[in-house]
C-alpha cells in the first residue's frame, strides 16, 4: 500500500513538472516571438521551470523512500 504511495505521488509530482516545463516553454516563446526583453518575463520562465524541476526532485524522492525504486 505504501509503495502504491510513493508510485502516485511520483505520477503526480512527474505531472506537476510537466505542466510547469510546458508553461515555461510557452512563456519563452511569448517573450522571443514578441521581442520583449522584460525581466518579469524571463523572472516567470525562470520561476515555473524551478517549480517544475522541485516537483519533479520530490516526486523521485517520494517514490525512492516510499516505493523503494
Amino acid at each position: 500500500m505504501i509503495a502504491r504511495l510513493g508510485m502516485v505521488l511520483y505520477w503526480v509530482g512527474l505531472a506537476i513538472a510537466s505542466l510547469c516545463e510546458i508553461a515555461a516553454i510557452a512563456v519563452f516563446v511569448i517573450v522571443i516571438t514578441n521581442n520583449h526583453a522584460a525581466s518579469e518575463a524571463w523572472m516567470l520562465a525562470a520561476f515555473f521551470a524551478i517549480i517544475g524541476g522541485l516537483a519533479w526532485l520530490v516526486g523521485r524522492a517520494a517514490r525512492y523512500v516510499l516505493a523503494g525504486t
